[in-house]
């Protein structure tokens, strides 16, 4: 059972909001590596077995973004070899490091607001612009239809070739070529017969949209927690607290135990409120 995915949907606005904030504007691999552990840690909950497939997915995108900025950066002190007058040094490979965190660590958030995210939450957010949750949801029921068209189309365009597929470089591009210019011929037809569908259907943007999300007490202490939580990482932050130095050396300047503290709350948010749902169903069972 995922207790977060329930919450109401200004908790999600505002969780993934401060988490993209800091995650994307606090360059400090404590901070980083805080938040990819949360969002592993939270997706084993929901996905189980699953969560592999990220922490796959987490060390490609780190070992190709450290190895890349390692081989066309180069600054720092600590050098680790030279190729003739190329200096490869340890500051470049670990910056690299930290990046690859921050970019897994926002691909991951963004995959599980995805999956928390339906377009019935998004009308609801949304509806004091009627015009932009629509797109919204439209874009969000789009995404996954196009994709299963894509692959229908492919797998047509294969069985006009008695299954075989070309598959050099020149085949596969050709094969590109042609599923995409077939799908945007399906969207914009699709999208037509959708408008001709609302407007036959007597569908009215000013008209008034019921909502099932109650705000509970819950809700309201998690958006407090998330707030203080925030607040104390927005403060240290602008007191020039948390400070780490990639370059020409590596040291943090200063580290706030306190905003470590709070920003571990923050992202670990999820996990818990997942996990307290997970206790009370065992409690429950055996007490059953």
């Amino acid at each position: 059972m995922d207790r977060f995915a329930r919450l109401h949907p200004v908790v999600h606005f505002v969780f993934f909001l401060f988490t993209f904030v800091f995650v994307l504007s606090v360059n400090n691999p404590f901070f980083s590596a805080i938040s990819l552990v949360s969002v592993l840690l939270y997706s084993f909950l929901r996905e189980g077995r699953r969560v592999f497939l990220n922490i796959k997915l987490s060390v490609v995108l780190l070992l190709t973004v450290s190895i890349f900025n390692f081989l066309f950066a180069h600054y720092g002190e600590d050098v680790l070899f030279t190729v003739r007058d190329t200096e490869f040094t340890l500051e470049a490979l670990f910056y690299g490091f930290n990046q690859g965190m921050v970019l897994s660590g926002v691909i991951l958030w963004f995959g599980a607001l995805s999956q928390i995210t339906d377009s019935e939450r998004v009308v609801y957010f949304l509806r004091w612009a009627p015009g932009t949750a629509l797109v919204f949801s439209m874009v969000l029921g789009f995404i996954p239809r196009f994709r299963k068209k894509a692959e229908d189309i492919r797998n047509a365009r294969l069985a006009l070739n008695g299954g075989c597929r070309d598959s050099s470089l020149k085949g596969r591009i050709k094969e590109g070529i042609s599923v995409l210019s077939v799908l945007v011929t399906y969207s914009l037809e699709s999208s037509v017969i959708t408008a001709r569908s609302m407007t036959a259907r007597g569908y009215n943007p000013s008209a008034r949209r019921w909502g099932r999300y109650s705000f509970t007490f819950v809700d309201g202490l998690i958006i407090l927690i998330i707030t203080v939580t925030s607040a104390i990482v927005f403060t240290e932050k602008a007191l020039g607290h948390l400070v780490f130095i990639f370059e020409p050396e590596i040291y943090a300047r200063s580290v706030s135990s306190i905003a470590v503290a709070a920003f571990v709350m923050l992202q670990a948010l999820p996990f818990f409120v997942d996990l307290t749902e997970d206790l009370q169903w065992k409690i429950s069972a055996s007490r059953n």
